[in-house]
């Protein structure tokens, strides 16, 4: 689906917030730049105490791959100023087509303001009009505000997720893991 496609499906209940859509491989040096600051500003703390760790160049390498996508929300047309992202994928997670949500950042001052619902809707009118069966992300443990707010926008913690397997001699979680698999089902447009 073209990156133009996308948009239109998007900005069909957006008043307050201009949005632009790309795929990786149509993202400026300068865009990335903007993405990759806010992410690092966001997120390097959580990801240098993770089982992850913090590497640059492989995160850079998955959020820029070519079949990621991104929408972008500036504050203003002109400025260009960044105020929140989200990068998916289109996948299938056990048989299942899903939007796959590697990443949603907002930035700080414009955090509790509406963007990250507004982006997890983009999502959703997105998956829908795709004929996705359902978003799915990752969510570091850690970041219980982030969790909640997921949470609080539908999402619950997917089947498939690490935690849900437990080790039937043992009676416990076989691996401890410092993150969830969350997933929100999508009612498929038929």
């Amino acid at each position: 689906m073209s990156s133009e496609r996308l948009l239109d499906i998007i900005l069909r209940n957006s008043e307050a917030y201009h949005f632009e859509v790309y795929h990786a491989t149509e993202v400026s040096e300068a865009v990335r730049n903007k993405i990759w600051a806010l992410f690092e500003n966001n997120m390097h703390h959580l990801y240098s105490r993770s089982s992850f760790g913090w590497n640059p160049a492989s995160k850079k390498k998955e959020l820029f791959n070519h079949l990621s996508r991104f929408i972008l929300s500036y504050k203003d047309v002109e400025e260009k100023e960044l105020m929140a992202f989200v990068m998916f994928r289109f996948e299938c997670e056990e048989g299942d087509d899903v939007v796959y949500c590697y990443d949603l950042q907002v930035s700080a001052n414009t955090q509790r303001m509406g963007i990250g619902r507004k982006l997890v809707q983009c999502l959703t009118n997105i998956g829908t009009s795709c004929k996705m069966h359902k978003i799915m992300l990752t969510v570091f443990k850690e970041n219980k505000n982030a969790f909640n707010f997921y949470i609080a926008n539908g999402f619950s913690v997917d089947p498939f997720s690490p935690s849900n397997y437990i080790d039937e001699e043992a009676g416990d979680i076989e691996e401890e893991v410092d993150y969830e698999i969350l997933s929100r089902e999508l009612q498929v447009l038929q």
